[in-house]
């Protein structure tokens, strides 16, 4: 395999290492911050629940959205700023 090939590998496997830490540390995170979820499709999708409101959050990639709204948001802390925002 060529210089290129293995570049891509690297990079491919690091992605890949990356998106298993940020499920495992966001998932360790909103357990920290008690805040209430269940896990589908074994952790790679996670439905947070802030007060009244449905959060279906990706954490391999950060991603969030409220169901109901179309407006995609990023990132933990905002979630959990949200969701300790909306506790019931």
């Amino acid at each position: 395999m060529g210089d290129m090939g293995e570049i891509f590998n690297a990079m491919h496997e690091a992605k890949k290492e990356k998106r298993t830490s940020n499920t495992q540390q966001s998932t360790e995170l909103l357990t920290k911050h008690k805040i209430s979820f269940q896990s589908k499709n074994s952790g790679a999708h996670l439905v947070v629940w802030a007060g009244n409101y449905d959060v279906d959050f990706w954490p391999s990639t950060g991603l969030w959205m409220v169901r109901g709204q179309k407006k995609r948001n990023r990132g933990i802390r905002s979630l959990i700023e949200f969701a300790s925002l909306h506790k019931s």
